[in-house]
Order: C-alpha cells, then sequence, then structure tokens
C-alpha cells in the first residue's frame, strides 16, 4: 500500500529485511488499538477482522481486561503449569462448572492446544486398551506451526 507521506516506509523496508516471511504482512503497520480498530502511523484506521489471529476477541485495550492484567502483573506475573496458582484453578473452576469437561488443560497457543488433544486421545485409548489409534484431520487445513500441526494438515 502506497499512502504519501508514508510514515511507515522505513519501518517496512528494515521488516522485510530482518524479519523471516513467515506470513505475508498486510501493507499498513500499525501502531495503536483499540475495540476492533487498528490506526497507522498515518493515523488511517482499519478494521482488524482477524482478532490478532483469533486471539484477540475481545479486541484491543478492553479496559477490563487491562485492569484485569494490572491487578495481576503486581502479584505474579506467570508460574507455567509447573505450579498451581489460584487464577487458574479459579477459572479452571468456573469452565469445568460452566461446560462439559470434567479437567482443564491450559495452553499457550493453538499449536500447542491441538498437540495436547491429540496426546491426550490418544493416552486415553491407551489406557483403555483398545486400538483406536488414528487420527482424523483435513487435508491442506492450518493446524498450527508445530511439526506435527503441519503434518496433520498435510501442508
Amino acid at each position: 500500500m502506497n499512502i504519501p507521506n508514508d510514515k511507515n516506509k522505513a519501518l517496512k523496508a528494515t521488516y522485510k529485511r530482518v524479519m523471516v516471511p513467515n506470513y505475508s504482512p498486510t501493507g499498513f503497520i500499525p501502531e495503536r488499538a483499540k475495540g476492533s480498530y487498528v490506526w497507522d502511523k498515518n493515523d488511517k484506521h482499519y478494521i482488524d477482522l482477524g482478532g490478532g489471529i483469533a486471539v484477540n476477541c475481545l479486541g484491543h485495550s478492553n479496559p477490563d481486561l487491562l485492569k484485569a492484567l494490572s491487578i495481576q502483573s503486581k502479584k505474579i506475573w506467570h508460574v507455567s503449569n509447573y505450579l498451581a496458582n489460584e487464577s487458574a484453578t479459579e477459572l479452571a473452576k468456573s469452565l469445568t462448572d460452566l461446560t462439559f469437561a470434567d479437567k482443564v488443560f491450559f495452553c499457550n497457543s493453538g499449536s500447542e492446544a491441538n498437540e495436547a488433544a491429540i496426546k491426550i486421545a490418544r493416552r486415553f485409548h491407551y489406557l483403555k486398551n483398545d486400538s483406536k489409534d488414528e487420527i482424523i484431520s483435513f487435508t491442506n487445513s492450518f493446524h498450527g506451526r508445530s511439526l506435527l500441526n503441519i503434518t496433520l494438515g498435510g501442508s
């Protein structure tokens, strides 16, 4: 995208020089965002129809999320799955109360979640001593960037 007086030009050139082209980036570089909108350095706004690759469904700069993040960040930022923590336990309890699930496994990404689901399914059937050991997936579909997920999608 060639915008007159494009303030993104130098950054775009640097991006092309130093970044691996994993995705084909848009023609603009976002500078700020609020709700479902993003603005570039030229103050032109766009609708974020991708929701930050689907991980931002509650919108950018959501005031409730900002408040919760601020409160939590002053307590403890991250403890991983190696340690139990109050917030994760409360969320897991809410999810099991509101859904069909008996237990919850938190993941950092869709790739990790897909891999975990496959491992859990395989373990479940292994413990039942049955022969269900095949995974069904869609060919040429996106399941994530890990080797297992790329293989699963056949791409």
